[in-house]
């Protein structure tokens, strides 16, 4: 077996791993605007219950009619379980990563030396970040990856007479996932104009098949919101031109350089930064530099920024990272044999934090664990009447009020306290499940140690694995403070309930 189909199969188990143990959702929109949008299109939300994107009618509809085919699909089955329809749903987008990197890593082999070829087949699979991206079901990862494949056509030598229009549509559909992604595709056609001069003709084919791409988007529209709306010009209007965007903050300009070093992984961000610019420096013909560069520039410039925003050209970072090191590669073996060998020494340092981070980030839940907690609900409390009692946005089902209905219980009672203080008063329900869920550091005070010692509730489960608490200090965004615990209250007549802590 090649080495190619070594690193190949070891990526589809990762993936698969990565699948169904990264539950939840890196950023609220994964969920609240994609899953959310499906299940009231099949009648289990209400349209009130929504975010406010949907009434704006903001939002792109492709991919929650993506969703809304597989989880009915599976209904259909009786696979009613809303955590198996998710990781269903992140299993189908490591099916199209997969094939989508395998493509690409073909389509650019001619640009590899052969010396550095098994480098870059491992980092387009394991770098990482990229397992744990390419299984999220979201607007990013499902536009990076037409994005992906429209540049795998394009590199193709022999495009055909159908290359152009299979490159225009899949930068079409990538438009459709996310409407960022129309300065991706200006900086490809710039690239064509400018750097390749392609014929006139082909540059029609690949607009005339990108415009065509955009009906479908019309009629996605239509299917979800009832009415004839182009949410691409309404989504510009609503969140550029009345600057609803900038009301969830705003960044400086050189934000993004200090999030790519920060919540890289340390140090792994540093030479993702320094390809970047090696690359811009020492060959600015590039495809990839001309195709990052205006959607960077013009990211930069908008005052409201998240690092999910750059997400659609993460499975670029590999190519980037080796050819940098190809273009001083050259200068490098000038150096003196102790420089040579200080910087192996330093690439065998990132390669063995980078496994220790792909293997962490794969078995991490994505939002905090907030999904690791519900489902231990469900698992054992789903046939009960459960009264849940929360502090300062612990409530897993809806931390910032909007509640995640898809995996609501049926008989749950919500009780939300604007004091630890309030604990006093509480009274257990003999009737009920009485669960508590508290921040770490709100569970660590003594309101909450009286309360939970008083009452001998044990603490069930925490959000994060505790083995993981320490990897995952490394990792820029996390606070160790802000694990959610799990407390059952026990009733004084109830016959203790102990599953240990997971």
């Amino acid at each position: 077996m090649r080495y190619d189909q070594y690193i190949f199969l070891a990526a589809v188990a990762l993936y698969i791993v990565a699948a169904w143990f990264s539950t939840g959702f890196y950023h609220g929109d994964e969920h609240y605007q994609l899953i959310e949008f499906a299940a009231c299109k099949m009648g289990t939300v209400a349209p009130e219950d929504l975010a406010w994107e949907f009434g704006a009618r903001v939002r792109p509809a492709l991919q929650p009619f993506i969703a809304f085919i597989v989880i009915k699909s599976m209904r259909l089955i009786s696979l009613d379980d809303p955590y198996v329809q998710a990781f269903v749903l992140r299993l189908l987008t490591a099916l199209m990563a997969l094939i989508s990197i395998r493509y690409f890593t073909r389509a650019c082999r001619a640009m590899v030396n052969p010396d550095f070829y098994k480098v870059y087949l491992f980092l387009t699979y394991f770098l990482w970040f990229l397992p744990f991206v390419n299984v999220r079901f979201t607007s990013e990862s499902w536009s990076g990856l037409m994005l992906l494949n429209a540049l795998s056509v394009l590199l193709n030598g022999n495009l055909g007479r159908k290359g152009f229009y299979v490159a225009g549509v899949l930068l079409g559909l990538s438009f459709l996932f996310r409407y960022q992604n129309a300065f991706l595709a200006l900086g490809i056609f710039l690239w064509l104009v400018f750097i390749r001069k392609e014929k006139i003709l082909n540059l029609a084919k690949l607009a005339a098949a990108g415009l065509a791409a955009l009906l479908l988007g019309i009629l996605m529209d239509y299917w979800l919101y009832g009415k004839l709306v182009l949410s691409a010009w309404e989504y510009f209007h609503v969140n550029l031109v009345e600057g609803v965007a900038s009301g969830y903050g705003t960044e400086a300009w050189w934000n993004y350089f200090y999030s790519i070093f920060r919540f890289g992984f340390f140090p792994i961000g540093i030479p993702v930064i320094l390809a970047f610019l090696v690359l811009t420096v020492k060959n600015p013909r590039d495809l990839f530099i001309w195709t990052i560069l205006p959607f960077f520039v013009i990211h930069s410039l908008i005052p409201h920024k998240e690092l999910r925003f750059l997400f659609p050209v993460i499975n670029l970072v590999p190519i980037l990272l080796v050819l940098a090191y190809q273009a001083l590669d050259r200068d490098i073996r000038k150096w003196k044999k102790p420089a040579r060998i200080a910087i192996v020494t330093i690439a065998w340092i990132l390669v063995t934090i980078n496994c220790i981070g792909a293997v962490t980030i794969s078995l991490k839940p994505a939002d905090n664990g907030l999904t690791s907690i519900t489902r231990y609900i469900r698992q054992h409390y789903g046939d009960e009447s459960i009264r849940l009692i929360s502090y300062n946005n612990s409530n897993p089902y809806g931390p910032w009020g909007l509640m995640a209905s898809f995996y609501m219980e049926k008989d749950m009672q919500d009780v939300r306290l604007e004091s630890l203080n309030e604990l006093n008063n509480i009274v257990i329900h003999a009737d009920k499940v009485n669960l508590l869920v508290l921040k770490r550091m709100d569970a660590a005070t003594d309101p909450a140690q009286d309360f939970i010692t008083g009452n001998k509730a044990p603490k069930v489960v925490q959000s994060i694995p505790e083995w993981m608490e320490p990897l995952m200090t490394l990792y820029g965004g996390f606070r160790v403070r802000e694990i959610l615990e799990l407390y059952e209250i026990q009733h004084q007549s109830a016959q203790p309930r102990f599953y240990g802590i997971r």
